[in-house]
């Protein structure tokens, strides 16, 4: 569904000439609602005007998107919470608009009570990329590419020109051993992610044993337990990484931020601002 900013009608058809869409000049965010609310959006946003930003493309006001954003949520009359993507190209940029696609979220609880299956993608990610990683645009398709290739599992596990981890196709990655929380800095060559950013927050609140730095293949595939983020579940267990290196999923560490989690955002203003 598209939401303009300017006469906030709702349109169910796109504009034929608009070339913009489906060339690839573009970014985008997903966002989700807890409980029919906008989760994080003051985050989203942030990131999205830094990728605009680079792209030379310019954004609605945070206070417009926002309440644009809202109203649709409300029209959707949806009795599950919804997913949202966000895209902003050089046609939404020159009218000072944007497109927001709503749809229901479906979760499935049983992946967070069984985890998750993962593989390890044979392609590095790419050394030196024109377009930096925290820059969120389908200019970058490797990930699409890599999510395509193998949809068989939840998620690929992509590793750096050094052979370090760094982050799946949708997902950042998190890895327990002996009670240490431990996933890959920003400099490895990681998206932000809100979700990663906002679980971070949560085992800081616990004054849980973390750090953020290097990982090499073997100490993941012989971690205790391994956790993904991303906006669609907030945290997943992992219960294998193929072929036969299989996890405690979810372990205690990773069940206990689950357990908390939904408490954590709800109580913290900041992300519902």
């Amino acid at each position: 569904m598209f939401y303009n900013t300017e006469n906030w009608i709702e349109k169910n058809e796109y504009k034929n000439n608009d070339f913009d869409l489906f060339n690839g000049y573009s970014t985008y965010e997903t966002l989700r609602t807890y409980n029919k609310n906008l989760f994080a959006f003051s985050l989203h946003y942030e990131r999205l005007r830094k990728s605009a930003m680079f792209l030379g493309l310019d954004i609605p006001k945070y206070e417009i998107m926002n309440e644009i954003l809202n109203e649709g949520i409300k029209n959707q009359n949806c009795k599950e919470d919804v997913r949202i993507k966000i895209l902003i190209n050089k046609y939404t940029s020159k009218k000072k608009s944007f497109y927001a696609f709503i749809e229901p979220l479906i979760e499935i609880e049983e992946l967070k009570e069984s985890g998750v299956v993962l593989t390890i993608s044979r392609e590095r990610k790419p050394k030196n990329p024109v377009i930096p990683y925290y820059v969120k645009t389908t200019l970058n398709g490797y990930s699409m590419y890599l999510r395509q290739k193998y949809n068989a599992y939840y998620d690929a596990i992509i590793l750096n020109e050094y052979g370090y981890v760094t982050e799946g196709t949708k997902s950042n990655i998190f890895m327990v051993t002996a009670g240490v929380i431990t996933t890959p800095p920003i400099s490895s060559g990681i998206l932000p992610g809100v979700t990663r950013k906002v679980v971070i927050d949560l085992i800081e609140s616990f004054n849980m044993d973390f750090e953020e730095r290097n990982i090499e293949v073997w100490e993941l595939l012989s971690a205790d337990e391994i956790f993904l983020t991303h906006t669609s579940v907030g945290i997943i267990p992992v219960r294998r990484i193929v072929p036969n290196f299989t996890f405690n999923a979810p372990g205690i560490t990773t069940e206990t931020l689950m357990n908390y989690w939904k408490d954590f955002i709800i109580n913290k203003n900041e992300y519902w601002e």
